[in-house]
């Protein structure tokens, strides 16, 4: 089968390699759609902790069941839609109900989903992969995983509808932040960013587009979710939060960085400060549901389709900030 291989960082190869064959349990997926991500950028620019070297590249996805393993979830001819991980439900975070932080989520997971065909592992076909009705495009269907990171941040930080909320950085997780608080009910949503296509995305979900450079330091907003994983936004994003209100730290900043805050502010306005990690087992369904629901609409965030041949032009146009999400068919 073809499928690209991230060799080192800033590099990519087409090759040919083994079509793999699913064992118990198991699902062969035949690729449909599968879209790139943050972290796909991130590894390729200066690789990944979980992303091997070389190795099969990307991890959302949405297709056919080729072949099934003995006593697998589904059956040949299926069509799926997926994480690419799952816990244990064994471990002691797990059975805190923070599947999130399973000890061992990440030693199974999904790697190479722009192939030809993607092998999904026993544990991820049994808890996180499911049927993908007929109504919902596979593009669509393969923004499961990112947005399981919005739906866990989320149900970490309870909104009411009066909330009025900021998100800092329209890449795609912020643009999913601002659709997917709609959806919980707020209506007073704005996002910050330096992009004007991508503000213009915001815009369309329902969000007031603000330059970056207006933010200033007024404590304004209820809820300010920090997407651009930049320390500095970090630090000067709680000045923005009001009396009460929450910081949702979400965007990944880089290793060893240490950021400083204003600890009056933390502690006199009682400010809830958050950083979610990944997703448990109920912000996957929670994801799932919001896909099936027709007027929850991510479509604006793909910025087209891609062939398997075109991945370095593709990685350096989401490098430049042009585009959001690209659609691989392989």
């Amino acid at each position: 089968m073809r499928a690209l291989i991230l060799e080192e960082p800033g590099r990519i190869s087409m090759r040919s390699v083994e079509t793999p064959e699913p064992g118990p349990g198991e699902l062969l997926l035949r690729v449909v759609a599968a879209t790139t991500c943050g972290t796909d950028l991130k590894a390729y620019r200066r690789g990944h902790p979980q992303i091997p070297m070389p190795g099969g590249f990307g991890h959302e996805y949405s297709g056919v069941v080729a072949a099934a393993g003995d006593d697998a979830p589904f059956s040949v001819g299926d069509e799926i839609m997926g994480v690419h991980s799952a816990p244990c439900m064994q471990c002691e975070w797990c059975l805190r109900g923070q599947e999130n932080l399973c000890e061992t989520i990440m030693a199974t997971k999904v790697l190479g989903s722009f192939a030809e065909y993607l092998l999904i592992p026993e544990r991820v076909a049994k808890l996180n992969v499911f049927a993908k009705p007929g109504s919902l495009p596979f593009e669509v269907a393969s923004l499961l995983e990112p947005l399981s990171c919005v739906a866990q941040g989320l149900a970490l930080t309870p909104v009411r509808a009066d909330t009025k909320a900021l998100v800092i950085g329209p890449g795609a997780i912020g643009l999913m932040f601002v659709a997917a608080l709609h959806k919980s009910g707020v209506s007073d949503v704005s996002i910050a960013g330096r992009n004007p296509a991508r503000l213009e995305i915001g815009r369309r979900l329902g969000a007031t587009p603000l330059p970056f450079e207006s933010l200033g330091s007024e404590p304004r907003y209820d809820l300010v979710i920090e997407c651009t994983g930049a320390v500095e936004v970090w630090e000067s994003s709680l000045a923005l939060v009001r009396r009460g209100g929450a910081l949702v730290l979400f965007g990944g900043c880089a290793a060893g960085t240490v950021a400083r805050f204003d600890t009056r502010k933390l502690h006199y306005d009682q400010i809830n400060v958050l950083s979610p990690f990944h997703f448990g087992v109920g912000a996957v369904r929670q994801a799932r549901e919001w896909l099936l629901d027709p007027t929850f609409d991510l479509r604006p965030l793909l910025s087209g389709d891609r062939e398997l041949e075109e991945a370095a032009q593709v990685f350096a146009d989401l490098a430049g900030g042009e585009g959001v999400k690209y659609v691989f068919r392989p």
